[in-house]
């Protein structure tokens, strides 16, 4: 299941080849089923919050199973980024994350256009050494 969204607070979106934009991708693995009620709450609560975050030009979450889940923002700049991850509901949601997943990956750089999802996920997987 993969959803997605342009920022609506950046009608542009993304031109893509035409400026440096900051990628962010995360993977996270439940311990078990019973976390998957705290896990999908504080994943609205964060949503709701990137809605408004300054500089996020694309956002799309994706899921293997019921239990691996992936997110893919793209921002104006990595500043930008770390405003949205250092407060509010994203940062009770990642002090959560640490009691209910089992695994917890990122990645970021830097590109001139919005990455595929087997783009991100190649990147991430290289990068903790599976494939």
């Amino acid at each position: 299941m993969r959803s997605e969204a342009i920022a609506a607070n950046n009608p542009e979106a993304i031109i893509e080849g035409m400026i440096i934009m900051f990628v962010s991708v995360t993977r996270l693995h439940l311990k078990e089923k019973r976390k998957l009620p705290v896990f999908i709450w504080h994943t609205g609560k964060s949503f709701s919050q990137s809605r408004k975050a300054e500089g996020l030009l694309y956002s799309s979450f994706d899921k293997e199973g019921w239990d691996t889940y992936w997110t893919l923002t793209v921002w104006e700049n990595k500043n930008s980024m770390k405003e949205y991850r250092n407060k509010g509901n994203h940062l009770k949601a990642m002090k959560v994350s640490r009691n209910i997943a089992d695994e917890l990956e990122s990645i970021n750089w830097e590109a001139d256009n919005k990455p595929s999802w087997d783009e991100c996920k190649e990147r991430l997987h290289n990068k903790f050494g599976r494939k």
